[in-house]
């Protein structure tokens, strides 16, 4: 009987320990990121039978585990990824509207108006050479705001286009160390010890990746760990990591000009891009932001340069200009901004043309020759201004111009909105994740005070048990 006290005794000295030294880990990490709280899970001990009863033999210790729940996880990543995909998307679209601040009622808007409004006052005074060249100043200031905007545009690309190239660096660090991880686990497992804080280290590693984009994680009939990206593939299979590589592309209805975009590939499959596959995260806001609101933005300034030059050359074209040619006659057919201007680009190309940069007298105000008087054509451009003559004839140079920077700030306060509402809901699964993972200091306590008594007292057990089989060597000897 005293051998079967001493193993119970001892059995639960060892359960004692084990729980003191969980309990401790879990102080120590009560302030590390990603850390689930481990609990030693305890069992009776297989009982024995002694002639008509059956005497229980003490504690086993089953094993040690983590307060993890898997579905609270994916809650917790899917979470994150939409914020992140909001954030960044309010962030880009901030950085476009930035742009079109007018600062001191200095914008395109005010410039243009400026620009038409300089041709109505030379149509009261068309001989006046002063206002000839105030005209074509005006007509300088919008060709170079036109540059300026197209110019700050280029910029924000390149600027997603590097912060694309770097985030994919990050991620496949992070693949890489996911892989790793997964063969560790395995290794440690494979004994049927619990690798708790390898798999801790996995999480945040899985739970950084959902940064970029949006995941699924699970594993196969063959106990291996999966990472994929939703609608694109696998991108972690076990201990292999899939590569993630970037490179530049160019549309094939862009110009030759165009700097091109920074796209994702499989390093395994470089000729077929994923990026369009990407819609969450920080990357797929970037991505949306600059396939969809920066393309359809440029698009739009585009169009406003090309119609501005079109519409204006066409009128212009018709009049004479203030001084005869040395035939005697005077110039006509004079186009006042460069032709031929393509539409693509047309904001950075724009500009006027070499014989109005030359001679302020070729701006064309009469409709006949001989006329210095005649204001005919300066009036006509200058009711161009108010005119539908963008889009098919549905919109003037001022709608369009609202429309394309009433689109962005459209959608910057859509972001702004949905980034509020992504972060109350990231907010509460975490909330559900720390209920379950977290670590309460004033419960490790309790629990510390609670082992040390069970430590207590087996060892009394111990010597109690000691002190009976001395007793009994005793009487016999």
């Amino acid at each position: 009987m005293g051998v079967d006290l001493l193993n119970i005794g001892k059995t639960g000295l060892f359960a004692a320990k084990k729980s003191m030294s969980t309990t401790s880990h879990n102080i120590a990490n009560a302030n590390t990121e990603g850390y689930s709280r481990q609990q030693v899970r305890l069992e009776t001990a297989p009982s024995v039978s002694e002639g008509n009863y059956t005497l229980g033999n003490g504690v086993d210790i089953q094993s040690v585990r983590r307060s993890h729940d898997e579905l609270i996880e994916k809650k917790v990543n899917t979470s994150l990824s939409n914020n992140k995909f909001n954030e960044e998307r309010t962030l880009q679209l901030s950085h476009v509207e930035e742009i079109f601040n007018e600062v001191n009622s200095e914008g395109m808007n005010k410039i243009l108006n400026r620009f038409f409004n300089s041709f109505r006052e030379l149509a009261t005074q068309p001989e006046n050479e002063t206002i000839r060249n105030v005209v074509k100043e005006n007509a300088k200031i919008v060709t170079d705001d036109f540059h300026r905007i197209q110019d700050n545009l280029d910029q924000v690309r390149s600027s997603m286009n590097n912060k694309i190239r770097l985030s994919v660096d990050e991620i496949n660090s992070l693949t890489e160390t996911i892989a790793r991880l997964n063969k560790e686990i395995n290794v440690q497992e494979v004994t049927g010890a619990m690798a708790n804080d390898l798999r801790d280290q996995r999480d945040r590693a899985v739970s950084t990746l959902a940064e970029f984009f949006p995941l699924t994680t699970y594993s196969d009939n063959k106990g291996q760990y999966n990472v994929s990206i939703e609608g694109v593939g696998s991108i972690v299979s076990g201990g292999i990591a899939q590569k993630l590589i970037t490179g530049q592309s160019v549309d094939t209805n862009q110009n030759a000009s165009d700097k091109g975009n920074t796209d994702i590939y499989f390093a395994s499959r470089p000729a077929i891009s994923i990026s369009d596959k990407i819609k969450g995260g920080t990357l797929g806001a970037i991505l949306k932001t600059r396939d969809s609101d920066l393309e359809s933005l440029e698009s739009q300034l585009d169009h406003l340069a090309h119609g501005l030059v079109l519409s204006t050359n066409a009128i212009h074209r018709q009049g004479f200009a203030n001084h005869p040619s040395t035939s005697g006659k005077q110039i006509t057919g004079i186009n006042f901004f460069k032709e031929p201007l393509e539409l693509k680009r047309a904001a950075e190309y724009i500009s006027l043309s070499d014989e109005i940069l030359a001679d302020a007298n070729n701006i064309a105000t009469a409709l006949e020759p001989d006329k210095p008087g005649d204001n005919r054509v300066a009036i006509a451009i200058s009711k161009l201004q108010h005119e539908k003559v963008l889009n098919g004839g549905t919109a003037t140079f001022e709608e369009q111009y609202h429309k394309s920077v009433g689109d962005v700030g459209l959608q910057a306060g859509k972001a702004k909105i949905d980034l509020e509402q992504s972060a109350g809901i990231l907010a509460q699964a975490k909330s559900f994740k720390e209920r379950l993972s977290g670590v309460s200091l004033d419960e490790e306590a309790a629990n510390m005070v609670r082992y040390q008594n069970a430590y207590e007292a087996s060892a009394k057990v111990i010597k109690a048990s000691d002190e009976m089989f001395k007793a009994v060597l005793g009487l016999l000897g």
